[in-house]
């Protein structure tokens, strides 16, 4: 006897990926094993590690393998439980000096139906510092950086990574010669130099 779906997946399946979905919403992190364990009341986490790769061939959730907490809803996801589209904090970049960023896969956000197509090349991040203020983004704002940018453009707020570690400023491309601007006259412009990595783009900014 085959199991019962619902819109595609079977109720044991389903049950799990809305799971999932509520840790994410109420505690802002994905569960961890012990606590799928509970709620699906099994004895292994081989038992739950089977559900979960059966989620992760179906495209309705990703794991990022050696990550506590690894487990990310896809937009699929999303879309089988019709409801609001949340995304990970993956850290905490600067606006001022380089600085390393501090990894932080787990607490997620939910953010606005025009992001939400964009939800599986996004990331939130923190800021530390003040050299973006003259552009709205002050200590402690969560900004929206978009991956897979096809093209930087003048004028355009980027996170870039160095052997230094990463910031935010203002990239600018004056007849070839590009640099990274800050937004705030006592902080330095930083030269393109070739360990130089633009990793992606400011789109917007979550309102808390």
């Amino acid at each position: 006897m085959t199991a019962r779906k619902v819109e595609g997946l079977t109720v044991r399946q389903k049950q799990t990926l809305m799971f999932i979905y509520n840790s994410i919403k109420y505690s802002g992190f994905p569960p961890t094993l012990s606590q799928l364990r509970e709620e699906l009341q099994v004895s292994s986490n081989q038992a739950v590690l089977d559900l979960l790769k059966i989620l992760e061939n179906k495209k309705y959730i990703r794991k990022e393998e050696g990550v506590a907490r690894g487990i990310q809803l896809t937009q699929k996801g999303f879309e089988e439980l019709n409801v609001s589209t949340y995304a990970p904090m993956v850290g905490v970049t600067a606006a001022g000096p380089f600085m390393d960023t501090l990894e932080q896969y787990g607490e997620w956000m939910e953010i606005s139906q025009d992001l939400s197509k964009l939800s599986e090349k996004i990331a939130l991040f923190k800021i530390k510092g003040d050299s973006m203020i003259g552009a709205g983004l002050k200590d402690g704002d969560i900004v929206v950086i978009k991956y897979e940018v096809n093209e930087f453009r003048n004028g355009d707020i980027v996170l870039a990574r160095s052997d230094e570690g990463t910031t935010i400023k203002r990239f600018v491309n004056v007849n070839g010669k590009i640099h990274l601007a800050p937004e705030n006259p006592k902080y330095p412009h930083i030269p393109f130099t070739p360990d130089l990595r633009l990793i992606g783009k400011v789109i917007s900014k979550i309102e808390v």
